[in-house]
């Protein structure tokens, strides 16, 4: 592990909240969808001044998530390119970067569906059956693919997340999209309609929780989608107007994958910069954040897709005991994570509850190594790669993680430059306070 003299720079940024998402809040496209786990516009254009990178150069994101880097750089007139694993999120950044539509097209099918819409979502009642009480009176053109749209998504405990009658709503209109919106511009109403699902539901979502708020038994669920197709109407009017975008690129790929460098190399990417704020070592699932888009969407049918998805993630989850994911194996040698999985297998050895920290953050640091390993081949020489990272503390063994990827980083044959902290955080759970921090590293 690298020792204090090691460590460059540990300063304190004039903004330490431009790590948070909040920021994109109102922002043209960032929030057609957000999830708290983001980071800010300003955070990335900051770098990219912070960085000189101009318009010939590209930007790369090797955990895109919801795009807000790509955006933020197609915006400024830099080229972006994203790589995310979980198909919604690849969805959704793809969508937010999809502006070249028929603006009229799109403000006709926004009235015509919020029309059909409004008088039925009002007649839903827990006690109906949306087929054959609602559909009969909506049919516009009745198809068998339309209608199996409107089966409930196999997810467990569905109606925990959300009540049935919002569940019927969502259902309603995801059937009135296929049916009524040209298939040219589906994709933007089906995203607002994945921005909904969270405030419409039981769940509360935060950066580091997720978990059941008071029951909600039901949601203004037409006014939610309504207010999500009015902004996305009124930001593509504003993009219009405008000129001198880059282009954006969003692939769904692994960043691991040594296919992923390959195929992109191939393409003769070499980015100026790398930017991206991998998942934290927080032992949250993640794909719990988009269950709900994953399922209503149809991006997983069931929780064998799902548990495959888990899998193609850098694991960060306690629970998620994979023995055929092999990452852990490239950080055998590597002490100064081995010294931590010994401290947590000591905290937990009189314990049988089936959930294995050691092998968690093994696991972990394995995956970043290799995305460390993947992405250097698709940056220009001497060019800085940034991570935005948190440290994590687990039965009381504080885990220092940007100290432990600049580690990494030098191992798989980076320049290490310096660490800079962003905000400090406490929790309740614990007395120690966790830093936030960017990493930056640069290609010899």
């Amino acid at each position: 592990m690298l020792t204090p003299s090691e460590i460059i720079s540990m300063r304190q940024p004039p903004m330490p909240l431009s790590v948070t998402a909040s920021l994109n809040r109102g922002l043209p496209v960032h929030d057609w969808y957000l999830m708290p786990e983001s980071y800010s516009e300003p955070l990335i254009a900051g770098a990219i001044e912070k960085f000189d990178i101009g318009s010939n150069d590209i930007v790369l994101d090797p955990f895109s998530g919801t795009g807000t880097t790509v955006i933020t750089a197609v915006l400024k007139g830099v080229n972006g390119i994203g790589l995310e694993i979980n198909p919604f999120l690849c969805f959704a950044s793809r969508v937010k970067l999809d502006w070249n539509v028929d603006l009229a097209n799109f403000a006709t099918s926004l009235k015509q569906v919020l029309q059909e819409a409004q008088p039925l979502l009002e007649s839903i009642s827990p006690t109906q059956d949306l087929f054959t009480e609602v559909i009969p009176k909506a049919v516009i053109r009745r198809s068998e693919s339309i209608l199996a749209g409107l089966q409930e998504p196999d997810m467990p405990r569905l109606y925990k997340w959300m009540s049935k009658v919002v569940v019927q709503k969502v259902l309603l209109l995801d059937y009135l999209i296929h049916a009524m919106v040209p298939e040219r511009i589906q994709p933007h109403f089906l995203l607002a309609l994945a921005s909904i699902l969270r405030p419409a539901s039981n769940m509360k979502l935060t950066a580091h929780a997720f978990g059941s708020n008071t029951e909600r038994k039901d949601a203004p669920v037409y006014a939610l989608f309504a207010e999500r197709l009015l902004k996305m109407d009124t930001d593509l009017g504003y993009l219009r107007s405008h000129s001198g975008y880059g282009r954006g690129q969003i692939y769904h790929a692994d960043s691991r994958a040594a296919s992923t460098v390959s195929r992109l190399s191939g393409d003769g990417l070499a980015a100026s910069l790398a930017i991206t704020s991998p998942p934290y070592l927080n032992n949250l699932d993640y794909t719990m954040q988009t269950r709900m888009e994953l399922f209503f969407l149809r991006f997983v049918q069931n929780m064998s897709e799902l548990r495959d998805l888990r899998k193609a993630m850098v694991i960060c989850d306690a629970k998620a005991m994979y023995k055929d994911v092999k990452d852990s194996e490239r950080v055998q040698e590597v002490e100064s994570i081995q010294d931590i999985a010994v401290s947590l297998r000591e905290m937990h050895k009189d314990k049988n509850w089936g959930w294995d920290y050691a092998f968690m953050t093994t696991q972990y640091f394995g995956g970043m190594l290799r995305v460390l390993e993947g992405v250097q081949p698709l940056l220009k020489r001497n060019a800085p790669f940034v991570l935005i990272v948190g440290e994590s503390v687990h039965s009381g063994v504080k885990i220092p993680l940007p100290e432990i990827l600049a580690e990494l980083g030098e191992r798989a044959g980076y320049k290490f430059e310096e660490i800079n902290v962003l905000r400090c955080r406490r929790s309740s759970s614990h007395a120690h306070e966790l830093r936030e921090a960017e990493v930056i590293l640069r290609k010899q």
